[in-house]
């Protein structure tokens, strides 16, 4: 097999409060009528210990490090007659803090609309201490029939002046219906970020995809004279190099006419995804990041040609797609690793009974990725 796994265990420290400790949702069998300690669990639940393992990674997509996390339900409906959008936030779930000397999250809901020259924010009650909050509480914003469908409703979560994660609910028909709903909460997005870059694409024959990074208008000035100093840096998704064009300076409307060349085979063409982030250059510091764009090639074939102009946005925080054939082929490998792991009853530290009742097992592969984790407490398991 080509996978790489790596199995870890932990032990929990006597001194170890519960504050200290990650939070844990509890492990829900399908059978789960009682409580046993591990070393009663029999064959088959152990089994079920290394498929949860192997289940929390998610060989389709690269999670951004430090997603959000929880989710929060909200119903909304709008009186055409008044003009006025009804939010009702009901609940939300699994919030977490984004500092680290805090434990404790004290969250309200702000709302408001996917439009610059609306200024309208509503905010509910501040909940002290609570994870799962519950409010209850409609908010009212003024809202014109006509650009009911032009423009989304932010709802954000904070803790304080921190933002805890945030979601954009399109105004579709099907949302206004006043019925609740919950929404997967993602990390807080730039929306100061503007502008849009031309880019070509085409393909020779037998195996060269060029990309040509053309020019950009109306990007968001970072220096303090409203402009900035962009380069693009072109890669495509999945383990292809990263190629950077030339730093244009002082200029929102920059001209680059760069292409970049990358080894594709005619076969894979149509799983590739073209990634391109602008940048701000610093002299000092990290480059500031001025949008992203992405580009999939799923219908797209040999004797084709792309020449357009992509909106830039904040994408940092969604996840990044890997090509299709990767995906399948890293699907595959972890079938036959769980298989192999489940035959062979290894490893020791999960199947062996003689191991101490606290511990955290952990399981990472880095060519998804990702880690997943489970913790035994007090003989009893428990998922992160």
């Amino acid at each position: 097999l080509l996978y790489t796994i790596k199995f870890e265990l932990a032990m929990s420290e006597p001194g170890d409060s519960e504050d200290d400790a990650p939070q844990y949702v509890p492990y829900k069998w399908e059978d789960d009528t009682s409580q046993q300690t591990y070393s009663e669990l029999d064959d088959q639940t152990k089994v079920a210990c290394v498929k949860e393992l192997f289940s929390q990674l998610d060989p389709a997509v690269v999670k951004a490090q430090g997603a959000a996390k929880g989710e929060i339900g909200i119903a909304v409906r709008y009186k055409p007659e008044k003009e006025v959008l009804l939010v009702r936030v009901i609940a939300a779930n699994g919030l977490t803090t984004r500092q680290v000397a805090r434990h404790s999250v004290d969250p309200c809901v702000e709302v408001s609309l996917v439009d610059p020259l609306d200024q309208q924010v509503k905010k509910t009650s501040v909940k002290k201490s609570c994870r799962n909050p519950v409010w209850n509480e409609i908010l009212v914003l003024y809202l014109e029939e006509a650009a009911l469908w032009e423009t989304g409703l932010l709802v954000r979560v904070l803790d304080g002046e921190d933002v805890i994660g945030e979601v954009v609910v399109e105004l579709e028909e099907g949302v206004l219906h006043g019925k609740p709903e919950w929404w997967e909460l993602g990390d807080q997005k730039d929306w100061s970020i503007s502008g849009a870059v031309h880019v070509r694409v085409k393909y020779t024959t037998p195996t060269t995809l060029h990309v040509n990074v053309a020019s950009a208008e109306g990007l968001c000035g970072k220096n303090k004279n409203n402009v900035s100093d962009p380069f693009v840096r072109v890669t495509l998704a999945g383990k292809y190099p990263v190629k950077t064009t030339k730093v244009v300076k002082g200029t929102i409307n920059p001209v680059w006419s760069e292409t970049f060349d990358f080894s594709i085979p005619v076969q894979l063409l149509q799983t590739i995804t073209v990634l391109l982030a602008v940048y701000h250059k610093n002299l000092i510091g990290k480059d500031e990041f001025l949008g992203e764009v992405r580009i999939s090639l799923s219908d797209f074939r040999h004797f084709h040609s792309i020449d357009s102009w992509f909106p830039l946005a904040d994408l940092k925080h969604v996840a990044r797609h890997r090509s299709e054939w990767s995906k399948g082929a890293v699907e595959q490998e972890l079938r036959e690793a769980l298989v192999a792991h489940v035959s062979a009853r290894s490893p020791n530290l999960i199947f062996s009974s003689a191991n101490p009742p606290n511990r955290v097992i952990k399981l990472t592969c880095r060519k998804v990725g990702q880690s997943s984790k489970i913790r035994i407490k007090d003989g009893s398991i428990a998922v992160d």
